[in-house]
């Protein structure tokens, strides 16, 4: 085992080992390339404290996470009460929260085909945007799943959240879709 590696494996690919989401023949080859390789298998041990580092936030409700349908099954089989939200292009959901939600969840649909990089821009009303940059998309898939923890979504009020999902392209920025969520705080009726 050397400190570099020939044929350093993705990012992606390494991720999506970790997530078990590759396929049992790459799921193989990828392991035996973990097991043989310092470099890549450091990439690995790498990514694994950063993906503690981001659970603890997002438990936190510190900010919204893109998350695979494969992470909510997860959830869920784990007892977590998750609260959904299926909102397709220019839609607007009433939304709130009960004292026994652990994890809010937008699923925002769109059309991806040809986004190489997306971004999210989200608003609370009365407040400065904030943007997310490069969210993981498959070119393939109908929605972007986005999760946040219920701390920070309970101290919300009721407001309005606008989010934007904006393909980025040589000349500027496409809309791929607007979502607008009306918040109710819990204890207002």
């Amino acid at each position: 085992m050397s400190g570099r590696c020939p044929e350093p494996l993705e990012l992606a690919v390494v991720a999506d080992y970790w997530f078990g989401e590759l396929p049992e023949p790459d799921r193989d080859r990828v392991e035996e390339h973990l097991l043989d390789c310092a470099a890549c298998s450091a990439r690995l041990r790498d990514l694994v404290a950063m993906e503690d580092g981001v659970r603890r936030l997002a438990h936190q409700g510190a900010f919204h996470v893109v998350v695979s349908p494969s992470f909510l099954e997860t959830a869920s089989r784990r007892g977590l009460r998750v609260r959904e939200y299926h909102v397709p292009p220019g839609g607007r959901v009433a939304r709130t929260v009960t004292a026994e939600d652990d994890l809010m969840v937008a699923r925002l649909q769109g059309d991806f085909s040809g986004v190489s990089r997306l971004d999210l821009v989200a608003q609370v009303e009365d407040q400065p945007e904030q943007r997310i940059e490069d969210l993981p998309v498959a070119p393939s898939s109908q929605e972007v799943i986005l999760a946040q923890a219920m701390p920070a979504v309970r101290a919300l009020g009721s407001c309005v959240t606008r989010l934007r999902l904006l393909a980025r392209e040589r000349d500027g920025d496409r809309l791929v879709g607007e979502y607008t969520f009306d918040h109710t705080a819990p204890h207002a009726h």
